[in-house]
């Protein structure tokens, strides 16, 4: 197994990022409870994970700066590593606009079909593991983790592909209303966009050697 070698004034800084991982599987996972539940509360929670995460950033960026001033420091390590906390944050920012839209059919009484719900609760699911074994494989450096998420992100493109062409067939039958198609789509694409800024962040600190 390769390894990346993070000398011991960037491990606590490494260790922050897979804390920004677990933060946003936190944030997805209120917003899942949320979405099943039918409570605005649980979006409001989220949102202050969100906030969290988007000041973790803001605070990261800047520690790798100063970090990367000093002569005895791996540059591209840390220009990697800030690679890896910008990728958080756009996931983040996907999540943000699923909070959004939840909050929609929340607030809204937005109806989903029975296989629409089935259809995004799964997918939630699978992005929960997706975050999880992110912030495992950035502590641990496991390449079998890394080619976990990089496959996953594969197979859920492909899934949210089909899952995309039966919504259609839903809509044309008239089982599905456009004001939920809207919120229904803008939740799945967004789901596809936070797996796969977390498979780049990924990619990218173990691209560090």
């Amino acid at each position: 197994m390769n390894t990346i070698n993070v000398n011991s004034d960037l491990k606590g800084v490494l260790e922050r990022i897979s804390g920004m991982c677990f933060k946003v599987e936190s944030m997805l996972s209120l917003c899942m409870d949320g979405f099943m539940k039918h409570k605005i509360k649980l979006i409001d929670e989220a949102k202050k994970v969100s906030q969290a995460i988007h000041n973790e950033e803001n605070e990261l960026i800047s520690l790798l700066s100063n970090k990367a001033a000093k002569s005895d420091m791996d540059k591209e390590l840390i220009k990697s590593m800030m690679a890896v906390v910008g990728h958080i944050e756009m996931a983040t920012n996907g999540l943000d606009v699923i909070l959004q839209n939840v909050r929609i059919k929340v607030g809204e009484g937005v109806l989903f079909s029975d296989k629409g719900v089935n259809e995004i609760s799964h997918l939630f699911k699978e992005t929960l593991n997706v975050l999880k074994t992110a912030g495992d494989a950035i502590l641990t450096k496991n390449e079998i983790l890394k080619k976990y998420v990089t496959d996953k992100y594969v197979r859920l493109a492909q899934t949210v592909e089909a899952y995309s062409e039966e919504h259609e067939n839903r809509l044309i039958k008239g089982i599905c209303q456009p004001k939920s198609s809207s919120v229904y789509l803008n939740i799945v694409d967004s789901l596809v966009k936070v797996v796969w800024h977390v498979k780049q962040a990924i990619n990218r600190f173990f691209g560090s050697r």
